[in-house]
């Protein structure tokens, strides 16, 4: 089988019998030696800090304080940082970097992109410039170039080989929108989704800022790539005042959601307090958002609304949630092997292993790839495939996808439409490659369980035990029918229920609906004039009965309507809140 294992502290490059052995990730990272916290402007390290006269002046999205550090193993990859531009005409100056010491070069390499290549991803190469810096500290390398009419990237690239020279500075949490942290390998782009934290890059920019600018800056909220259905989960923003005039209190902030099923929820929040030139706000959305009981993927957009905007482009900042109730076998954090065994990979998923009884509905899959320049694959095809207990019989079969390249790319998930039903035993989930390679190669964690190894290769019918470690493939199931569980089978019109006692309700409410045939619905509450105050839900559901929880602190005391509205006619309740 060939293989390549990532070492987290690996230095080199050994053969094996099996193939090539070098690092867990392509780099390694370590504490910051004596982190300064370094924030522009108001505290800059720099021996210029003229450079950095106001917080407008500096596009960022770390918070300022170091918590480890990272290198890479091999000169000429580094990592970078994509900026929105505040205007259609800026200069970029300088780019700033927070570096830690791990050797006794002290050279650094910063590279600028335009984002003109596909999708918005680094295209034309528009400088590279370089100098010397002192490690534990921000320091800048002069650009100076006129960034118009284009989003840019700033790549730190690493100038020595190994740890001889410095380490990239990266804070403890990821709170960039999407889209916005990078990595560059071997001079191929790709998206990070692997260091925990944004790379500590600042862009300094010469500019005439207009009247009016309403920067969304970065999310508050720390961004993950997933979590699961049917919880109450926060979304956070920090706007940032890049206009000349104060933000008057009471500037709106707006919060779209979109997901599976038509799902659609919108909210809003608003200053608190004037903001001068440069000043920033937290914007915390209440009530919280409710994740429905519906696994996908969720569309968080986040967009300012300041009366009188001159620039939209910097306005609005976005994040894709995925939400399911993932079964696996591998360990996330132990990321270790690459492999283009195959011709297919495929891991033996036991309900039991998970508590789930039968039958249950496997209802997404999903897998991680990575392209690595010693292993380039020889196509980026593949399917998955969902086989019985035999690992022979197939239920389902995708279209064919092709795997994101990185190093991880992004994760591939698949929801299944109707869902794969499993009436016994296991059932094994397969990524089979498009030409036979076992390219794309697929991840694996270092978990060696002998026989109780629940990893494959090979083909249907004929697997072999993968033994090094358990795939980067999930599942994600359920037990069939749950949403229709407590369904009157006889019901001939929409019916809801306020489940609360007493009602009056303070802080929540929780209502139950159900209607007669799977048709798209749609929960709204309205005040005692017919105003419509709030939609609490909406989806083209594919079942017929729900349950919603309802956060209801935000609303003042008084009498509220909650109607479910359908195709086949409407219900009505009265909700009294009273404190």
């Amino acid at each position: 089988m060939r293989k390549l294992v990532i070492l987290c502290l690996a230095v080199g490059l050994a053969m094996a019998s099996s193939g090539q052995w070098i690092g867990h990730s392509p780099c390694a990272s370590s504490p910051v030696r004596d982190p300064q916290p370094g924030i522009f402007p108001s505290t800059p390290t720099s021996s210029t800090p003229a450079l950095f006269p106001t917080s407008a002046d500096t596009l960022y999205y770390d918070d300022g304080t170091a918590a480890q550090s990272y290198y890479w193993f091999a000169k000429g990859n580094g990592w970078g940082m994509k900026f929105i531009r505040p205007s259609d005409n800026v200069t970029l100056t300088n780019a700033l970097f927070y570096t830690s010491a791990m050797g006794s070069s002290t050279k650094v390499i910063a590279k600028v992109y335009a984002d003109d290549g596909a999708g918005g991803s680094p295209g034309t190469l528009l400088a590279t410039d370089s100098g010397n810096v002192t490690a534990g500290q921000w320091s800048a390398v002069p650009i100076n170039i006129p960034i118009v009419a284009s989003n840019f990237y700033i790549f730190y690239v690493q100038a020595v080989d190994s740890a001889g020279g410095l380490a990239l500075g990266i804070d403890a949490t990821n709170n960039a929108p999407q889209h916005r942290k990078w990595s560059i390998q071997s001079g191929g782009f790709s998206e990070d989704h692997q260091a925990a934290g944004d790379w500590m890059i600042r862009a300094a920019i010469s500019w005439t800022p207009q009247a009016k600018n309403a920067e969304a800056m970065r999310f508050a909220t720390s961004v993950i790539d997933d979590t699961v259905p049917n919880i109450n989960f926060t979304v956070r923003a920090t706007i940032r005042n890049l206009g000349t005039d104060t933000l008057p209190v009471g500037t709106p902030v707006h919060l779209n959601v979109t997901g599976p099923s038509s799902y659609v929820f919108n909210e809003s929040a608003a200053t608190l307090a004037k903001l001068a030139h440069g000043g920033m706000a937290q914007i915390n959305f209440s009530p919280a958002w409710h994740i429905p009981n519906v696994p996908g993927t969720y569309h968080i957009k986040v967009f300012t609304a300041a009366a009188g905007e001159l620039f939209t482009t910097n306005d609005t900042m976005a994040w894709d949630l995925d939400c399911a109730n993932w079964l696996e076998y591998v360990n996330e954090s132990k990321m270790w092997w690459i492999s283009a065994d195959g011709p297919d990979k495929a891991t033996q998923f036991d309900p039991a292993h998970f508590g789930l009884t039968y039958p249950l509905s496997v209802t997404r899959v999903r897998a991680e790839f990575y392209l690595h320049p010693q292993l380039p694959w020889s196509d980026s095809l593949f399917s998955f495939i969902i086989y019985g207990d035999d690992g022979a019989t197939p239920l389902y079969t995708s279209d064919t996808l092709r795997a994101p390249a990185g190093t991880p790319g992004s994760p591939i998930a698949l929801t299944l439409s109707p869902p794969v039903v499993i009436s016994s035993g296991t059932f094994w989930v397969d990524v089979s490659s498009h030409d036979g390679t076992g390219h794309p190669t697929l991840e694996s964690d270092s978990a060696a369980r002998g026989t109780s190894q629940r990893s494959w290769y090979g083909s249907a019918g004929s697997w072999t035990q993968y033994t090094s470690g358990e795939w980067f493939i999930s599942a994600a199931a359920g037990a069939t029918g749950i949403e229709e569980k407590g369904l009157d089978p006889s019901l001939t019109s929409p019916n809801l229920q306020i489940t609360n006692y007493p009602n009056p309700v303070a802080d929540h409410v929780t209502l139950r609906w159900q209607v007669p045939s799977s048709k798209p619905v749609s929960v709204n509450l309205y005040d005692a004039s017919g105003r419509l105050v709030r939609n609490l839900y909406a989806a083209n559901s594919q079942s017929r009965v729900g349950t919603l929880n309802a956060d209801t602190r935000s609303l003042p005391t008084g009498i509220y309507v909650v109607r479910l509205e359908t195709a086949e006619g409407s219900a009505t309740r009265k909700l009294v809140i009273d404190r």
